[in-house]
């Protein structure tokens, strides 16, 4: 909280204000979208440590590549390359072994 209120003059002394603002659904409401699905995933992640194995927990917060890998081999038909994809494995075998 203090560090944006430190760094908000600075994000207000970039902005250009010249540029139209985009007030249709790819401008604040997908901004209060993405916000909601951080606040929920923030939320997501206290209650894991909370009440889950930190052990496992804390590997998983680092799979988001994984997803993102995911993601692009459906969306953009990219395979990944040989040393991606073996990192990949050996990531979600460590999250399959520190489960048990």
């Amino acid at each position: 909280t203090i560090s944006g209120l430190i760094l908000a003059p600075i994000a207000i002394a970039m902005t250009d204000f010249s540029s139209p603002i985009n007030w249709g659904f790819r401008g604040p409401v997908l901004a209060g979208m993405v916000q909601l699905l951080n606040a929920i995933g923030a939320l997501t992640w206290v209650y894991a440590f909370r009440y889950g194995k930190a052990i496992v927990v804390v590997p998983m917060t680092g799979l988001a590549p994984v997803i993102t890998v995911a993601i692009s081999l459906v969306v953009y038909g990219v395979v990944p390359g040989g040393i991606l994809l073996t990192g990949l494995i050996i990531a979600v075998a460590a999250i399959v072994l520190l489960s048990e």
